[in-house]
């Protein structure tokens, strides 16, 4: 099986769970959060989130694992309601 097409559906199953994961209160979304819904190995959930494929919501800020930000959105929108801070 090509190596593209494999990447493509975990791609699929990273996007998917960044649809669902929980956001938190600075519209970011830890990546051990996507680990858990997908099951998927860390390292590739890091290798899908190279990909072009991969889109954040415009609600969600970054991407965050162990506090640094992986992947920031340039087209985020922020949440007016969204004025508290996780800590």
């Amino acid at each position: 099986m090509d190596n593209s097409i494999d990447l493509e559906k975990y791609t699929q199953a990273v996007n998917s769970a960044i649809s669902k994961a929980y956001l938190r209160a600075d519209d970011s979304i830890e990546i051990s959060d996507i680990w858990i819904i997908t099951s998927l190995p860390m390292d590739l959930i890091m290798e899908c989130l190279n990909s072009p494929d991969v889109k954040l919501p415009s609600n969600v800020s970054k991407l965050v694992l162990n506090k640094k930000v992986i992947l920031k959105n340039p087209n985020y929108i922020a949440n007016p309601g969204n004025s508290t801070k996780e800590e």
